[in-house]
This record gives structure tokens, C-alpha cells and sequence, in this order.
């Protein structure tokens, strides 16, 4: 690469400035038609359907190698395509295999014996897991199409391979091929016409294109283990370790339960009037009163032959108009909207607003929500819901009056001045086919109840209180006499006695296994059983309706010579392979930034990435 000193650059770009200047003043005529055909251009482009004036020549970007979107479709579709192929594959030739009377339906006795064959054969499993393990490595990604994922991963994969010099020879892609149980007959000999097949063989000429790619895809998959080995180093869990928590999830637990209810515990004391009163002392904040509210109801009646849908449309233009007036000033708006209605060839629906005695609007008397009248309670849908004009009336509201304000202002006969944009709830379609606007017009805040009007409030709640701490200590008290007579060495059902004499029901429960499902008593979890030793007694459960006291009496863990093959053979490497699984998506997250890659905009990404 050629270098130049900084007055060289400056130089050379003060002449280049003043070279294109002069020709723009000589050619000026020519440079418009240039560039009016270079935005003509920008404007035709386009990327995978996607045009646009301003989108970047690529679809990906990996390590600054730039991806249109053919290739990215022949990278993500041919990986993805070229794992299912044989992973659909392997699994028909397994079927065929036991498939005795060719029906492409595997009875009970076939699908035992194709376990048992399996069982006997683990690296055929094996094989297909680790397919099915690459594609959905590969699928992994930031964008929300996953042959785009998989386009990212193999462009990230060759950088990597290109970095460490990891190549895949052509000795390693056959021997990987015919290690595929894909490509294995029953006899053992490797099948050329799935070979052929899958690699676009047709009418006696093998597709070399297609082979290519296929061969490319393989060569990706074993450049992946290679850096999947390299990353992990051969990581896995514990083994002992991983036996002893798979046991454990698959044990199936015996034991015995003490239920004390809330109502078999003596009620505590009614409080005195100075317990209550320092209670609702120390608790004032909880007990208010309701939000009240005072609210004005105008409703349009359209004329005859004017439709809801031509009402709301001018009630929409009458909301524009209360929006730029800052909600004052209804009557007059109004007014003037119901006389452009009823003017020929208006484009306002014609209606009338004034009820019989001459008001524009009704307004309700303060109230809760719960009190509202009638006028109130009419059903309407808003926002897909059916509900009510009252629930609309107690929405939010970000400005407001006190009531103390309003009754002044209706003293005064200046309410229009009072009036708020965003104390308007909107216009609603009711029955009738006419529509009606809410005005908030005042709002009383909720303010703390006296003793008096809060005292029932208070005092169930200092019952309901005195009853769970009574619950609370009655059962913390017999657990730890039961906890005591286990630690002396009493049977348990000497101690479960002790429970039943404080008025506990005592029952048994199980064998349940410690599945997902596990059905056990009310309180009692999975976790719980799991971690307490046979003989004792489980963490003590409080629930509002009840104390939980529980001991495991017997626990089971399969040994049969089925579960212990299937543990080591199968569930052993699933969770180390798992584990391999979590350190790659890591891997692949910082290959991201590593390499620098870049997608187009117009590329879907998943919005939790």
C-alpha cells in the first residue's frame, strides 16, 4: 500500500477541489444530467425486493465481506436445508429399517424393537443429535428469520476457520458422509443413490453446483465441531454429580402430612376500642375515602336518515374544535357545528343537542363511581370493550377542578372558563344511534376517614391480622415439637400424634414422582421433598388458609438395568451437550462484535435481542 505524507494529501485534494470546480463551470449542463441519472439509479436499486435511495450494498456484513441477499439465501437456505435432508434422512432409513410389512407405520412391537436396536447402537442417536445440535446452533441469531441466523454463523465460521487455519479436506467430507447413518444401508454399505440424490443427481449427471454446496455445508459442520472442541475443550459436568441430580429428579417420594387449619387454631382476643384506635393510628393511609367526581353529559341526536357513523364523524370534528379551544366554550361550538349541520348541502351530519327544557347538558351530582346515576350506568364499547359511561367518567384525568372551584364558578356563571381539553373523556356511541360527550368537570380527591367511618374497615383488618400471627406462632410452636421428637428419635408416627392432638388432619401421600406434574398436598413443594432426608421433616409451609408440616417416609430411585442405561447413555450427554450449547450461543454473541457484523436495514431482528 502505497503512503503519502500529510502535505502530499493536502496537495493532492486542494488540486482535485479545484480540477472538479473548473469542470462543473465548463460542463455544467453535463454534470446535471450525471446527476439526475445517479438518483434515478439509487432510486431503482433494490435489495431483495427491499428499494430504497439509501440502503447500504450488502444484506450481511461479516469482518467487512459484504453479502447480497443471493448469497445469503444460498448460505442460510442451503445450511439449514442440507442438516433437515439428512436428519429426515437418517430418520426414514431408522423406520425403514423396522418397518417389516412397508406401511410407513411403526405398530408397538416395531418401535420396541427399533429402541432395543437403538439402545444397542448409541452412535446412531448420537449422529442425529449432533446434526440437530449444529442446526440449531446455526439457527441462533439476532435476526428474526433463521436462514438469516444460519447465512451470519457459516460467514463467521469461515472467518474463524480462515484466522485459526482450520480447513475441512476433502478425505474428512467423505469420511464424514459415510459416518452419517443417512448413508448407511442395512447391509452396512454406504448408499450411493441417497448420495446422489440428496447432491442433485439427475438423469445420469450429478449436479456439481448442488454438490458443491452440499459438500460446503459439511465442511461448515465439521469446521463447527472443530471450534465447538477448541471453545469447550471437552467441558462436562460432574458425573457423578450429573447421576445423582438425574436420580433424583426421578425418584418417586412417599411421606406423611399434618394440615393445621386457620380455623382449628384459637382465636385471639377481640381487641379493645384503644387497641383498634391506635391500630387505625398507625394505619390512617390505608383507609380513604372514594374519588368523587362531578360530570356533564352532552348528547347529539342526529336528524332523520343521519347514520351513527356520519354523527361520530362530526362529533370527531367538534373534539378538534374543543382541542384547539382548550375544552372551553362547548355550548358555542356546538352551536355553531349543529347550525353548519342543518345548512344545505352541508358536510356536517345534521343534529340537535338542547334537551326539553332548553340546557345543553345534564351534570350529575358528586359521586363515587359506585354511586353514579343512572344517566352513567348506560353501556357502551370503547376500545373493543363493552363498559360503561361512568367507567369512562372515572378514568384518568391530567387536569382538574376542585368541586370547592366549580360550585363557585356555577355561582358566578363562569363555568366556561373552567373548561379543560384534557378534562374531556371524548365522544361514545350509546343506543339510539346518538353519541355523547364527557366532561369532567370537578374532582374531589380521596382524603383519610375519620375513626368512626373507617372503624369496621379497621377493624377486620387487625382481626384478620391477630388470626394469621395466631396461625403463624401456633404452628412455629408444634413444628418445633415435632422437629424435637424426630431429633429424639421418635418414630414418626408418634410425631405426626403430636400433630393431630393440636388438631392438625394428618394423611399420607404417594409414591408421587418429582416430575413436573407431581401431585402433592396443597403447600408441598417438589423442591422441599427432594432436599429433606427420609424420616424428616420438610420446611414449614404457612399459607393464608393454613400451616403445611410434612416428612418424607420412603424414597425410590429406578435400578433397573433400562433406566441406568438410559440415564448414562441418554440423559448424561444431553445435559453435557446443553452445557456445549450454552458456551457456543456465548461464542456467537461475541463472534457478532468480533467480526463486526452488519445487516441491511430493511433486515427483521428479534426485539429481545
Amino acid at each position: 500500500m502505497r503512503k503519502f505524507s500529510a502535505q502530499a494529501r493536502e496537495n493532492s485534494t486542494s488540486y482535485q477541489a479545484m480540477t472538479f470546480l473548473e469542470f462543473i463551470r465548463k460542463n455544467s449542463l453535463l454534470v446535471l444530467i450525471v446527476i439526475v441519472a445517479i438518483g434515478a439509479g439509487l432510486l431503482m436499486m433494490d435489495y431483495s425486493g427491499q428499494g430504497s435511495a439509501f440502503s447500504r450494498d450488502f444484506h450481511i456484513q461479516v469482518n467487512g465481506t459484504n453479502y447480497k441477499s443471493a448469497e445469503v439465501y444460498s448460505l442460510g437456505e442451503n445450511g439449514s436445508a442440507t442438516i433437515q435432508r439428512l436428519l429426515q434422512a437418517s430418520y426414514s432409513k431408522l423406520r425403514e429399517r423396522f418397518d417389516s410389512n412397508g406401511d410407513d407405520n411403526l405398530s408397538e412391537d416395531e418401535s420396541a424393537a427399533m429402541e432395543a436396536w437403538l439402545r444397542e447402537h448409541p452412535e446412531v442417536d448420537a449422529s442425529m443429535s449432533r446434526l440437530q445440535s449444529v442446526l440449531q446452533a446455526w439457527c441462533y441469531g439476532i435476526c428474526k428469520h433463521s436462514e438469516e441466523n444460519v447465512a451470519i454463523n457459516r460467514a463467521i465460521l469461515r472467518e474463524e476457520a480462515e484466522a485459526l487455519g482450520i480447513r475441512a479436506s476433502k478425505d474428512q467430507i467423505d469420511a464424514f458422509i459415510i459416518s452419517l447413518p443417512a448413508f448407511t444401508k442395512a447391509d452396512g454399505t454406504f448408499d450411493q443413490q441417497l448420495y446422489q440424490d440428496l447432491t442433485g443427481y439427475h438423469n445420469g449427471v450429478v449436479n456439481n453446483p448442488a454438490e458443491q454446496a452440499f459438500r460446503e455445508a459439511v465442511a461448515d459442520i465439521i469446521i463447527w465441531e472443530s471450534i465447538t472442541a477448541l471453545v469447550t475443550n471437552g467441558i462436562s459436568y460432574h458425573t457423578p454429580a450429573q447421576r445423582a441430580i438425574i436420580d433424583a429428579s426421578s425418584q418417586s417420594i412417599s411421606g406423611r402430612t399434618a394440615w393445621l387449619a386457620k380455623d382449628k387454631v384459637q382465636a385471639p382476643a377481640e381487641p379493645t376500642e384503644e387497641e383498634l384506635a391506635a391500630y387505625w393510628e398507625a394505619n390512617k393511609e390505608r383507609y380513604k375515602s372514594e374519588q368523587r367526581r362531578i360530570v356533564s353529559i352532552y348528547t347529539l341526536t342526529p336528524a332523520e336518515g343521519v347514520s351513527i357513523d356520519d354523527l361520530m364523524a362530526t362529533a370527531n370534528v367538534i373534539e378538534q374544535e374543543l382541542a384547539m379551544a382548550d375544552g372551553a366554550g362547548i355550548d358555542n361550538i356546538l352551536s355553531n357545528v349543529a347550525a353548519a349541520g342543518n345548512a344545505e348541502n352541508s358536510e356536517y351530519a345534521a343534529f340537535t343537542y338542547l334537551l326539553e327544557d332548553g340546557s345543553s347538558h345534564v351534570t350529575t351530582a358528586l359521586s363515587t363511581e359506585a354511586e353514579a346515576p343512572a344517566v352513567l350506568q348506560t353501556k357502551i364499547n370503547a376500545d373493543g370493550r363493552e363498559t360503561t359511561l361512568a367507567s369512562v367518567a372515572f378514568g384518568s384525568v391530567e387536569c382538574t377542578t376542585s368541586v370547592a372551584d366549580y360550585e363557585a364558578a356555577v355561582q358566578n356563571k363562569t363555568t366556561e372558563k373552567l373548561g379543560a381539553w384534557q378534562q374531556m373523556r371524548g365522544f361514545f356511541a350509546i343506543e339510539g344511534n346518538k353519541a355523547v360527550l364527557i366532561d369532567v368537570e370537578a374532582v374531589e380527591p380521596p382524603t383519610v376517614l375519620p375513626f368512626e367511618a373507617a372503624r369496621e374497615r379497621a377493624l377486620a383488618d387487625l382481626k384478620a391480622e391477630r388470626a394469621a400471627n395466631a396461625l403463624q406462632i401456633a404452628a412455629e410452636k408444634l413444628y418445633t415439637e415435632m422437629s424435637e421428637a424426630v431429633t429424639a428419635g421418635e418414630n414418626l408416627d408418634a410425631v405426626f400424634a403430636k400433630a393431630t392432638a393440636a388438631g392438625a388432619e394428618v394423611s399420607n401421600f404417594g409414591p408421587t414422582s418429582m416430575g413436573i406434574n407431581a401431585e402433592l398436598p396443597e403447600g408441598l413443594s417438589t423442591q422441599a421433598l427432594i432436599v429433606t432426608p427420609s424420616g424428616k421433616l420438610c420446611q414449614l409451609t404457612i399459607l393464608p388458609t393454613g400451616a403445611r408440616i410434612s416428612a418424607v417416609t420412603e424414597r425410590t430411585v429406578p435400578a433397573d438395568q433400562q433406566y441406568v442405561m438410559l440415564r448414562d447413555m441418554f440423559q448424561v450427554p444431553m445435559t453435557n451437550s446443553q452445557l456445549t450449547e450454552q458456551i457456543m450461543q456465548d461464542w456467537i454473541n461475541s463472534a457478532y462484535i468480533r467480526y463486526n457484523v452488519q445487516l441491511a436495514d430493511y433486515v427483521s431482528t428479534n426485539s429481545a435481542n
